[in-house]
């Protein structure tokens, strides 16, 4: 996973943006992609098809706190300086646009921020106004428990979750489990090796039959030898850390905050629904973001559906190119 196309962007406030980006650059169709944990943006080595045929303008920032991005300034929420950072970030790129056609995406972790985005008030972020949908991979819903529903975002976690980023996380002060798992998972990033177990034991292990044919399929479409994947997303691993782990030691703050218009789906108002599409996709074997939390966004979202697929944490990559013309599909 190359860092030489990476570009910085020098913020307002002094901070510093890093970014790829890829696609026909000038074209007023922008999709911004929001990577998840430990890890950092890039377009990677191919667009998809569905993605060249709209003839978009695709970016992948880095999430704050993570490689060259500076985590938020002191004071400020996670969800206004996404949305400040994301604002800037699309002046920079095209300055003189009037009428975008904008989509937020996210995977993992950065469905959270694409969420914020999607339904930030428009003072924060201006652009918002230009946002057509929105494309959840392996979803986090709001950390709430939803009484009209019966939903309890808590139900579905493994006991790993639940104590890394669910309610002990909250009430046990200065981030102690935070930096009891970054110690944990520093050891593991200290060689590129290391690194690379580490994900195979976290992603790749877990992989049922059904999957790795998936897996294969997509390596034959794409190029990929074996083991390319997993030592690409290692490298993202260390690359992500190397100034500091601010962006993962705020992790359950971050899913925790009010995503700055309010934790309870259903409500946001016809401006930020009228004219736009959600599409979300889950893996039913997935551990981390399970298909109930996919179907109760899937439920709250107005012009919503959910896509499933058999498979964990990634197996909507193996799909990308299915997905992407499904989501622009009229």
């Amino acid at each position: 996973m190359s860092s030489r196309s990476e570009k910085l962007l020098d913020l307002p406030d002094g901070r510093t943006l890093a970014y790829d980006d890829g696609g026909i650059t000038s074209s007023s169709v922008i999709v911004i992609f929001l990577t998840g944990l430990l890890s950092v943006g890039t377009v990677g080595r191919r667009l998809s098809p569905a993605l060249r045929t709209k003839g978009a303008h695709y970016i992948a920032p880095t999430l704050p706190g993570y490689g060259n991005t500076s985590p938020p300034s002191s004071g400020t929420p996670y969800s206004t300086a996404i949305a400040k950072d994301m604002s800037a970030l699309l002046t920079h790129l095209h300055p003189d646009a009037l009428d975008l056609e904008l989509y937020i995406s996210g995977g993992s972790f950065g469905t959270v921020p694409a969420q914020m985005l999607y339904g930030a008030p428009f003072e924060v972020f201006p652009q918002g106004r230009y946002i057509r949908g929105m494309l959840l991979l392996g979803a986090f819903p709001p950390f709430v428990q939803d009484k009209e529903t019966g939903f309890d975002y808590t139900r579905s976690m493994t006991w790993r979750d639940y104590i890394s980023v669910g309610p002990p996380s909250r009430f046990i002060p200065f981030r102690m489990l935070q930096h009891l798992a970054k110690l944990v998972i520093q050891s593991k990033l200290t060689s590129k090796d290391k690194s690379e177990a580490f994900i195979r034991q976290f992603l790749f292990d877990k992989m049922g039959e059904e999957e790795k044919k998936m897996y294969q399929a997509w390596r034959n479409k794409t190029g990929y030898e074996e083991g390319q994947l997993a030592r690409e997303m290692a490298e993202s691993n260390r690359k992500s850390v190397e100034k500091t782990w601010e962006g993962f030691l705020s992790t359950p703050q971050v899913l925790n905050s009010d995503w700055g218009w309010g934790v309870q789906l259903g409500g946001l108002d016809e401006e930020h629904t009228v004219g736009r599409k959600v599409l979300i996709v889950a893996g039913t074997e997935d551990d981390a973001t399970t298909v109930e939390w996919g179907r109760y966004l899937a439920s709250k979202y107005p012009n919503s559906r959910l896509k499933t697929f058999s498979g964990g944490h990634i197996v909507a990559m193996f799909h990308m190119d299915e997905i992407w013309a499904d989501f622009f599909a009229d």
